[in-house]
């Protein structure tokens, strides 16, 4: 009897560690379920969660020993040594940080936690056998604790195999389902802009078409494919955006919707580390122009320099190129606190356009989208007027007024030098307090230091306070106080929230830019 209460708590303490496995799944699945985004997440933390769990086994292991050798007189005390493992486990899921990120239980990830499970329950399983042998094994359980990260990582490594295997029945069916319906392809891609650029082209080519856009960020292939699947009925134009992180990212989303028009935004430094330099970046946009056949289109943003040298790789399909000297280009730009208002020329006509939308970057984007829609028969004038009704992009320089003393420019989902720098030009156009909220960037590799620097040279210029989460702040003070910022207008904070309880110190009437968040897997 007393073995087998051993047993039971063996089973509950296998229960518990998956169930504190918890963020390593998140993390797991915040980087795509890619091994190496795992790595180079720990290598960021300076191995703090190995730390952690790591602690839990010294505490469980020195518990339980004492525990036995105590009681070791005691038939069925003895065997309940396992059950501070248990405490332990307990004390910390509920202390450690979960992130600002909740974990989403798709299909996927339901299905690792239970691959994640049945490992850990055979590792008790062993436990428990040689308990039978020695109750001194029953402080095998501690091992439970140090193995958590890479079982979790084992169970991701079995189960991707699967996980691909299955994802090609949702890529074979969406490609099956635009087959039939045939709509027109059009894929937005680039290393900023492509969500603002995907919303305002549908909202031009809704006048004279049923159009389909992926939602919100779906711009990987699951999110395409789950966007046909669900949503595709009888539209004639489907919008694609497409996300990339790593080489050949574009080419696989181009595979399963074969674009027949293509819009590349820009091409900057977003996801250096894992792209590499800015040529391989382009390299990565590019697969889109190569997926466009002779009698399709291909729009780039003249006003982006790589982005419009794209235009000399002479790619098969003809491209058009909006920007100064172009046919579709921008004059008499103004930007203020109310928004952006430009005149949109095409060829020998011209439309003034008036649009809540914020920051200089906006004209670009509605030039690009233009060439496209003029293209496909769109006149000018109902361009301007889509442009003129567009709501802004949620968390992309939407101005939130509380109708208190503090005015919000959501700019969270931000996050390259340029829109920053666009961003911080909005914020100087307002009254008040200017107040910037910012991690600093991310994913630039080499280039990560120096261009957190120099935001921070851009900060002492523009804002009165400069709140700095996470561990970029440094750089980015360094940067502030060497081009004259006080450094009492500068506050570092470990989280976000943090930074913004700080802003009830700051009194009168302030305007707050948040500029960039991360999410759990970078720090």
């Amino acid at each position: 009897m007393e073995y087998y209460i051993s047993v039971a708590l063996i089973a509950l303490a296998a229960i518990q560690t998956a169930i504190i496995s918890m963020p390593m799944l998140k993390i797991i699945q915040l980087s795509g379920y890619k091994s190496r985004g795992v790595f180079a997440w720990w290598k960021s933390t300076n191995y703090d969660v190995l730390i952690r769990y790591s602690a839990l086994m010294l505490f469980g292991f020195i518990t339980e020993i004492c525990f036995i050798t105590c009681f070791n007189a005691f038939e069925w005390v003895r065997y309940c040594a396992v059950a501070f493992y248990c405490i332990f486990a307990i004390v910390f899921f509920v202390s450690i940080k979960n992130g600002a990120n909740r974990i989403k239980f798709t299909g996927r990830m339901i299905r690792l936690f239970i691959v994640n499970l049945i490992i850990q329950l055979v590792l008790g399983g062993g436990i428990a056998v040689a308990t039978y042998y020695s109750m001194y094994c029953q402080t095998l359980t501690a091992a439970l604790g140090i193995f958590t990260p890479f079982v979790a990582l084992l169970a991701n490594i079995i189960t991707c195999p699967l996980e691909k295997l299955n994802n090609l029945r949702y890529v074979k069916r969406a490609k099956n389902k635009l087959k039939e319906k045939s709509p027109i392809v059009i894929g937005i891609t680039g290393s900023y802009g492509k969500t603002t650029a995907k919303n305002l082209l549908k909202s031009m080519l809704e006048s004279k078409y049923s159009v389909l856009a992926t939602p919100g960020s779906f711009n990987t292939p699951m999110g395409v494919c789950k966007t046909i699947n669900n949503s595709l009925n009888s539209e004639q134009i489907f919008i694609a955006e497409m996300g990339a992180r790593y080489k050949g990212d574009i080419k696989e989303l181009c595979d399963i919707v074969c674009p027949m028009y293509g819009i590349i935004t820009a091409v900057g430094d977003m996801h250096s580390e894992t792209m590499g330099t800015r040529a391989d970046i382009a390299d990565v946009k590019y697969e889109l122009a190569l997926a466009i056949p002779n009698s399709g289109l291909l729009a780039l943003n003249g006003y982006n320099a790589d982005c419009k040298a794209l235009a000399e790789r002479n790619p098969a399909c003809k491209v058009k190129v909006a920007g100064e000297g172009e046919s579709v280009k921008y004059e008499n730009l103004v930007i203020d606190a109310r928004g952006t208002s430009f005149e949109l020329v095409a060829g020998d006509k011209k439309q003034h356009v008036t649009t809540k939308l914020l920051g200089a970057h906006i004209a670009e984007t509605v030039c690009v989208c233009a060439a496209v829609a003029l293209s496909l028969g769109v006149e000018l004038e109902t361009i301007a007027s889509a442009v003129s009704a567009a709501q802004p992009v949620e968390h992309r320089l939407q101005l939130l007024d509380s109708g208190t003393a503090v005015t919000v420019i959501d700019d969270a989902f931000n996050a390259n030098p340029i829109g920053a720098k666009n961003a911080l030009d909005v914020l100087k156009r307002f009254e008040g307090t200017k107040i910037i909220i910012t991690p600093g960037f991310v994913e630039l590799g080499a280039l990560e230091k120096p261009s957190n620097v120099e935001l921070g040279r851009q900060i002492s210029e523009v804002c009165d306070y400069a709140l700095l989460v996470g561990s970029r702040a440094t750089d980015i003070k360094s940067g502030a106080v060497k081009n004259g910022m006080e450094e009492s207008k500068i506050m570092t904070f470990a989280s976000r929230d943090l930074a913004v309880e700080a802003l009830k110190n700051i009194d009168g009437n302030k305007t707050v830019l948040f500029e960039n968040d991360l999410p759990d897997n970078i720090v």
